[in-house]
């Protein structure tokens, strides 16, 4: 069996408002340490696992060409486009369709675009371990070990290890995000893994489970894989949902996780930025041009055409493109999203 790498690079860009934007989510934004790109860094780390020909990208039709830019020495026909976003589940099942008929036996790791990797030297060696035991005919997840009682992650209950591969341990249950007592309780348990939505299998067995769990979605995919010219008409009346939902949720007992501490981070507000990108003596955390007087702990961000200036404040977000600014205390950076509904509601589609 021959290994592929799946990078999903959708995204509606919402998160990192107002950098982000729907013409350029934050996969795309200079965000790392050297202003390397969330994309191009999880592309960079999936060439020590696979050769850049089993690569795949699978992006919004209208960011096919940013791809391209990020991702010069990705072959053009790797870049797979979706004519209309629906969630990952049809995403993935469309992947599957691209792995499935190069390679009918190829395995898949499916990796989200958007996510931070501190220590890539564990995470080659875990993915690569998921990979075994996708190769075995198992669906298989990344869960990445709890730091913190985190209430923004789902999670993942663990079984005991696989017999015949003990790094896997069998999934009992995924559980939705908890409230802080509950997530306290997972963490004292080490029973307990966040769910960071990477997962393996075979791309006959993904499209299997999709046609059992999600007959709709598998009829659309069946047609597009014997007449890939309705791809256009048909993948937009699949039904809108994400893998987890729709496949990975009915699998308790009949899959596995590798756990894994890789300095992970999904980078889900701006102020995760520290975690990616190492803050200055002061604690602040730049991204472009920035000064920073008497002022601590700050993250300040400017698209390289603002300069961003601070003075004697603490503990703020701030961050300025030509025609927004957004200022708010780093504890609410979860609240951007009620600007981005905001602007949602009242049609102000230029600033999204």
């Amino acid at each position: 069996m021959t290994n592929w790498v799946v990078i999903l690079a959708g995204g509606s860009g919402t998160r990192l408002w107002p950098l982000s934007r729907r013409r350029l989510p934050k996969q795309f934004l200079p965000l790392l340490p050297g202003d390397e790109t969330l994309l191009a860094a999880t592309a960079r780390r999936c060439s020590s696992i696979v050769p850049g020909e089993r690569v795949l990208v699978v992006t919004a039709a209208s960011q096919v060409e940013e791809v391209r830019r990020a991702l010069p020495w990705l072959p053009s026909e790797n870049v797979v486009a979706e004519p209309l976003a629906r969630n990952t589940a049809p995403c993935i099942g469309l992947a599957a369709l691209a792995v499935r008929a190069r390679d009918p036996d190829g395995v898949m790791a499916v990796l989200p675009s958007d996510q931070a990797v501190r220590d890539e030297r564990a995470f080659i060696a875990a993915v690569q371990q998921a990979l075994v035991t996708a190769a075995a005919g198992e669906v298989v997840t990344l869960g990445i070990h709890p730091t913190r009682p985190e209430t923004g992650f789902g999670y993942i209950h663990c079984g005991p290890p696989s017999e015949q591969q003990p790094w896997a341990r069998r999934v009992l249950r995924f559980v939705e995000k908890p409230d802080h007592a509950t997530a306290l309780g997972y963490l004292a348990s080490g029973e307990y893994l966040w769910n960071a939505g990477m997962f393996f299998f075979s791309a006959a067995r993904i499209l299997d489970e999709i046609g059992r769990h999600m007959p709709d979605l598998g009829r659309i995919l069946d047609t597009i894989a014997a007449d890939p010219a309705q791809v256009d008409s048909l993948y937009p009346t699949a039904p809108r949902i994400s893998i987890d939902y729709g496949v990975m949720e009915k699998l308790p007992g009949a899959m596995y996780v590798v756990p894994a501490d890789i300095g992970w981070s999904d980078v889900g507000s701006w102020a995760a930025l520290p975690e990616v990108r190492p803050p200055d003596s002061d604690g602040n955390t730049v991204v472009g041009e920035a000064i920073a007087i008497d002022a601590r702990g700050n993250v300040l961000v400017g698209d390289g055409r603002i300069v961003v200036a601070a003075v004697g404040v603490s503990d703020l977000v701030i961050i300025a493109t030509a025609d927004a600014v957004l200022v708010l205390p780093k504890e609410r950076a979860q609240d951007v999203k009620k600007i981005v509904e905001a602007l949602e509601a009242a049609r102000r589609d230029p600033y999204l």
